[in-house]
């Protein structure tokens, strides 16, 4: 008897799922500063704000889907507990049976109108966490630069000076 293997690939995740991480990664560990006019804590609000708007419309999304799901099988299941019309024109279940396909009809339309209007909607709230994920970037270098001091602080070279000679 030989065991075959079965290796699961690991997906790679996408960029938007990694920027998601980065942003909540941000979120998480923000200082929160007391001081509620500063750039860093706009920053800080503005990715939790994004962040969590982009939660909540994948949770409206997945519920639609849920919900649209469940309709979906009800009428599958109506239409297959309809016995086959016999071959008489005026059977009064064939009319029920095309009303019910043309609600599952209607309830594919539903669901691709959704997918549309999420990815519309995702393009949108992605483009915006990029672009504070980038703000927060630039911004915390930009802190590191003017929280580190001039190289000549400590010699007293700003003035061409050495600290010898003064």
């Amino acid at each position: 008897m030989t065991r075959i293997r079965i290796i699961k690939k690991e997906k790679k995740p996408t960029f938007v799922e990694q920027l998601e991480a980065r942003a909540r990664a941000l979120v998480k560990d923000a200082n929160h500063h007391s001081d509620c006019r500063s750039v860093e804590s706009a920053l800080e609000q503005e990715l939790a704000l994004v962040v969590s708007h982009i939660e909540s419309v994948r949770n409206v999304h997945n519920n639609l889907r849920r919900n649209l799901l469940r309709h979906e099988c009800y009428l599958s299941t109506e239409i297959l507990q309809r016995e086959p019309p016999e071959p008489v024109y005026d059977d009064p279940r064939l009319s029920e049976r095309d009303r019910l396909r043309d609600r599952l009809r209607d309830v594919d339309k539903e669901r691709r109108r959704l997918a549309l209007q999420e990815d519309e909607t995702m393009r949108g709230l992605q483009d915006q966490l990029l672009q504070a994920v980038n703000r927060s970037g630039h911004l915390g270098m930009r802190l590191r630069r003017e929280s580190r001091p001039p190289r000549w602080a400590d010699t007293g070279q700003r003035y061409g000076r050495s600290r010898v000679n003064t």
